[in-house]
């Protein structure tokens, strides 16, 4: 009996842990981070609006600055359900294409 996690095609992981940025990106990466932790705790504080996309912003912001804060993300990232991790990456896919 095979279970659903064996018929599932692997996904890509979300952050590359495998560029190498410059020192000033990766300063600017970390404010930014900073910055959105902290709109996240007032985002908690205050009810208006949910902390919870800052803090997701922080993250990736974060991960882009930190292999180990990528690795991280990665890891969490694995551990949602198949079909949030799709719905995840179709967004994601939609909103770079749109840049292009």
């Amino acid at each position: 009996m095979t279970t659903s996690a064996q018929r599932e095609p692997e996904l890509p992981d979300l952050l590359s842990t495998d560029i190498q940025r410059p020192l000033w990106i990766r300063a600017l990466c970390i404010a930014g981070a900073l910055v959105f932790f902290v709109l996240g705790v007032i985002g908690w504080l205050i009810p208006l609006v949910t902390g919870l996309p800052f803090y997701a912003v922080g993250l990736i912001l974060l991960g882009m600055a930190s292999r180990r804060a990528a690795a991280w993300v990665n890891r969490l990232d694995r551990r949602l359900p198949y079909a949030v991790r799709v719905k995840i990456r179709e967004w994601t896919r939609r909103t770079t294409q749109k840049r292009s």
